[in-house]
């Protein structure tokens, strides 16, 4: 919290955001590869933007229960998809990475897949969040 201010509901739309963006950009590299280099930067940075976003999650969930009375549970399975998704990309930017050093596609398309599954579980997360947010 600064100042009174809430910091996770700010910063949580960057990861959101910039993992998708990489997704898809992971995706569009397949045909394009000068784009590769985009997509890991989006992913690093969207790997950041999410780590700010989870650590800033704490002071919302005492926020969150204090103020509107919601489940603990509700708030650590949001958490938990939040850190599942974290996880998955950041085995995406691991492929990613390697697929630097080969000479073929596959390590890319393995990303890729890693990636649409962290998206799957980025959005699963998010619509957990949202529901505390908008069905209260």
């Amino acid at each position: 919290m600064l100042n009174g201010i809430q910091l996770h509901p700010l910063v949580v739309h960057a990861p959101i955001g910039l993992l998708l963006f990489a997704t898809l950009l992971l995706l569009v590299s397949l045909k394009w590869a000068r784009l590769k280099l985009f997509a890991l930067i989006t992913l690093v940075v969207g790997l950041l933007s999410g780590i700010v976003a989870y650590i800033t999650g704490e002071g919302a969930e005492e926020f969150g229960i204090d103020k509107w009375n919601l489940a603990r549970a509700d708030i650590h399975h949001h958490e938990d998809f939040a850190l599942y998704s974290l996880i998955t990309f950041g085995i995406s930017l691991l492929f990613l990475l390697l697929s630097y050093r080969s000479k073929g596609k596959g390590l890319l398309i393995v990303s890729l897949v890693i990636a649409l599954i962290g998206s799957g579980l980025l959005a699963y997360a998010g619509h957990l969040g949202g529901q505390m947010v908008y069905t209260r």
